[in-house]
């Protein structure tokens, strides 16, 4: 009960900061934001680790972090960058295009599926053929209104992008049981903070993007969101199985979608709600 709780509730914090993005990328760069929302993640998490050092306050909940090693060091960082990846594609897209369109593509589940069955060598079983026929239905649904009446610049944005994030974050998220086994909860979610931060502020200076004012309240915003998802998250990978977690992940699509309308009344069509439903029945097939 406890991990399902866990999952239900990060899963309204990340739906909310899905859709808040495009909110707080608005008026700026988008780097520089995600940038400052590290700092203020990698401070809580780092204080959070040291706490737990020290005094042990959260190994009742999370229990003792294991001995680390410099080979699952150096494989969990791999793992963050390619993670962050898919926050950099969400971003770019998010902010370019309506937050309907991305999100519900960034949530497809098809490439943590082939990532468990080619690299963690997990079964095929016949009812992926039908998840697979789902999504490309699924998407269609959502897109043939773009691609018959609106900008094909716009669809293309739209798709890629969330396709790629998709991508990113699928098969990172599959392999996330490793380096939390290898790290333990805490330090692992700290060091997926600093990697992805310090990955970002070497784009900013790459790209020679200078510092301007930012308003801190949509970042601290997001902060928030994701200090509460991630560590409601990783708690539930302690208490619930992985098809749990996928289940009752999903049901940040719709806080994404129902926070979208809300915020920048983004209206869906019975199409495009009828193939966000086709996507959340190939991700339960999938499970």
């Amino acid at each position: 009960m406890l991990g399902i709780l866990s999952v239900f509730l990060s899963s309204c914090f990340f739906g909310f900061s899905n859709a808040y993005w495009k909110k707080a990328v608005a008026n700026q760069p988008f780097l520089p934001v995600i940038f400052v929302r590290g700092l203020y993640s990698c401070t809580f998490f780092f204080i959070c680790c040291l706490l737990d050092y020290y005094s042990g306050v959260f190994q009742p909940w999370l229990g003792i972090s294991p001995t680390l090693t410099l080979d699952h060091v150096s494989l969990s960082i791999a793992l963050c960058l390619f993670s962050g990846m898919g926050l950099y594609f969400f971003v770019k897209s998010v902010k370019e295009s309506p937050v309907s369109l991305v999100i519900p593509l960034s949530s497809l589940n098809i490439f943590g599926l082939l990532t468990a069955v080619f690299v963690l060598g997990e079964n095929w079983k016949n009812s992926y053929y039908g998840a697979f026929l789902l999504v490309l239905l699924g998407i269609y649904l959502i897109y043939q209104q773009e691609i018959r009446f609106k900008s094909p610049k716009l669809f293309m944005k739209a798709m890629v992008g969330g396709l790629l994030a998709s991508f990113f974050w699928g098969v990172s998220y599959t392999l996330f049981k490793y380096p939390i086994s290898w790290l333990g909860v805490l330090r692992f979610t700290f060091l997926l903070e600093l990697s992805v931060t310090s990955m970002v502020g070497l784009m900013i200076w790459m790209q020679g993007i200078h510092r301007s004012y930012m308003p801190q309240r949509p970042i601290l915003i997001l902060a928030f969101c994701l200090v509460m998802g991630s560590v409601l998250l990783h708690v539930a990978y302690q208490f619930a199985s992985i098809t749990q977690i996928v289940f009752a992940g999903k049901f940040q699509l719709i806080i994404s979608l129902l926070v979208g309308q809300f915020l920048y009344r983004e209206k869906l069509s019975l199409n495009h709600w009828l193939g966000i439903s086709l996507l959340i029945a190939s991700i339960y097939l999938i499970s």
